[in-house]
């Protein structure tokens, strides 16, 4: 298993340059396609506005600028990601909001990247979370990367978060070409006897997967979750510096479980300083 197809959502200058970089890096090493893709909002902003205006019509003049914008934002993609070595390259530019096209994008990659910033876009600035949307709804694993991150190579020292949940084992799939280029795995097991059986038995099955694959892992069993909260410890072993990836799961429970109670899928966006590969 390789990544054929890496897709880049391309947004403001200052939030993506880690995230470009780290694709460059990981598309190199995978020797695939790389392809950025920025959303200009023009359809939605255009219904919004007409309703607002009741009769008044809205012409080119009123939208342009969020094309232009758009259009400077690729232009900033490609120029971070061949100065990083990455040609050819590919660029997209759809007149769509982030938060409806890139689900539909994602079903033609192997890896999407995408940012941890709440609002993505500034005109059109609702009370959402694109990462948490996308993360529902994407078909491929996601990488989300925070704007602060210090990590733009192939990550070397991945934390996998296991319970052993059919969410963590996606994940670990998702992310088998990357650890297969890690100097030194990590699995932190949390909880995982209620799908297999004991701790000792989930890290130990665990262990035997990942070394069918090449892939050598140290297993942290019993792993610390101070007062229950999974998330908080996973964040707390990634800011000891010894981890540069998170690999997890995402929104095992309900959607109503996380949107009211929270959840460590929530905590872990919230929080993190390194990427997060995952998968639903």
């Amino acid at each position: 298993m390789s990544y054929q197809s890496i897709l880049v959502h391309a947004c403001q200058p200052e939030l993506a340059q880690a995230r470009y970089r780290l694709a460059a890096a990981i598309a190199l090493a995978e020797d695939t396609r790389l392809t950025g893709i920025a959303l200009s909002g023009a359809i939605e902003f255009i219904v919004r506005c007409s309703a607002a205006a009741g009769v008044a019509p809205i012409g080119p003049d009123d939208y342009n600028f969020l094309t232009d914008n758009a259009k400077r934002t690729l232009t900033d993609f490609e120029t971070a990601v061949r100065a990083a070595g990455v040609v050819p390259l590919e660029s997209k530019l759809s007149d769509e909001s982030a938060i409806r096209a890139l689900p539909l994008e994602a079903r033609y990659c192997d890896l999407l990247l995408i940012g941890q910033v709440t609002h993505p876009d500034a005109i059109l600035a609702d009370d959402y979370s694109l990462a948490r949307t996308i993360l529902i709804h994407a078909p491929c694993p996601v990488m989300v990367v925070p704007s602060t991150t210090t990590v733009t190579r192939v990550p070397a020292r991945p934390l996998i978060a296991w319970d052993g949940s059919m969410e963590a084992s996606r994940a670990v799939r998702a992310a088998l070409p990357l650890l297969r280029r890690a100097g030194s795995v990590t699995a932190a097991c949390f909880h995982p006897q209620k799908y297999s059986g004991t701790q000792v038995q989930a890290g130990t099955q665990l262990a035997t997967y990942l070394a069918s694959h090449g892939i050598d892992v140290d297993i942290l069993a019993p792993a610390p979750a101070p007062t229950g909260n999974v998330g908080e410890a996973l964040l707390g072993l990634a800011a000891t510096g010894a981890h540069d990836l998170i690999v997890m799961g995402n929104f095992g429970h309900s959607r109503f479980r996380e949107l009211v109670l929270g959840g460590v899928t929530e905590t872990v966006l919230a929080g993190t300083v390194v990427p997060v590969l995952t998968s639903h």
